[in-house]
């Protein structure tokens, strides 16, 4: 695919004159990856669902939202999971000193999972404006104000058992922010549900222009590198394990790149899509280890 030649050029430009360039070390050698009942991720895509059931005309509001609808389509598309897919290819990792990139390999070929590679996946902002970290937010005595005013203390997990139902009586603007900071921290994000939502998210939820040009895609991958690294010493926990981070957003790279491994795992909705490239896949078949 022309979009993913890039991913060999740092090692097929080092090429020795008449011999191939060796490889950095694997995680484990070709064919002793560990293999494991069940791996799980907190990315939310059943939140997803609820919120379009109980907040549909809100969730159809922020679908028109250029920048975060070929994220939410996943829930229309009915995107799985691809647990062992990922699993594998976790165990595939190159050994690198590279701190912005991983490198895997496939058929014995180097593949770089870069952040042009998850920009062109997830078609999420990924350069930082200067005192992107810095905002000021305008005080409308809503929900999500009174949050930021009094430090409250505010997870995916209470707003399913709580604030779903209380937020019938918010304002039209605050049930919109709801469901962005459900997409964000639950699945651009892929955080825990455990984990309590930045007040820095809720800020930039108060000027939805300030949300929209945040570099989401630099910190979601910043944080799923991070993941990646803490999940290495779980991978031979045989029962599974749970992992944070936008996988969906590496599963549709590795799909994309090996073509043959995205056509076992999904089905593309057009063949002439030109969006983000993660908007274009649906279904997920359940793929053996033999089979990747």
């Amino acid at each position: 695919m022309k979009l993913y030649l890039h991913f060999f050029l740092e090692f097929e430009n080092r090429k020795v004159k008449g011999m191939e360039l060796e490889l950095p070390s694997r995680l484990y050698g070709e064919g002793l990856e560990p293999q494991v009942k069940k791996s799980n991720n907190s990315c939310r895509l059943k939140l997803l669902e609820l919120l379009k059931e109980k907040m549909e005309p809100e969730f159809d509001e922020v679908m028109k939202d250029l920048i975060f609808s070929h994220i939410m389509v996943i829930q229309k598309n009915d995107l799985k999971f691809s647990e062992r897919l990922v699993h594998s290819f976790l165990c595939k990792e190159l050994l690198t000193s590279k701190r912005h990139e991983k490198w895997f390999t496939f058929a014995r070929r180097p593949l770089r999972f870069g952040l042009q590679e998850y920009h062109a996946v997830t078609g999420l902002k990924v350069k930082r404006e200067k005192n992107s970290g810095l905002v000021a937010w305008k005080d409308d005595d809503g929900f999500w104000s009174k949050q930021i005013k009094t430090n409250g203390k505010i997870n995916l997990q209470i707003i399913k058992k709580k604030h779903l139902e209380e937020s019938n009586t918010w304002t039209w603007g605050d049930r919109v922010r709801l469901i962005y900071l459900c997409v964000i921290i639950g699945v651009v994000m892929g955080k825990d549900e455990k984990v309590n939502i930045p007040h820095l998210y809720m800020k930039l939820a108060m000027d939805l222009e300030k949300l929209r040009n945040y570099p989401w895609g630099m910190y979601s991958f910043d944080f799923l590198l991070k993941q990646i690294d803490k999940t290495r010493h779980k991978l031979e926990q045989k029962e599974g394990y749970l992992m944070e981070g936008f996988l969906f957003g590496f599963q549709i790279w590795i799909m994309e790149v090996v073509p043959a491994l995205g056509e076992i795992c999904g089905t593309k909705v057009n063949r002439n899509f030109t969006g983000p490239l993660y908007g274009n896949w649906r279904g997920c078949a359940k793929c053996s280890y033999e089979d990747i």
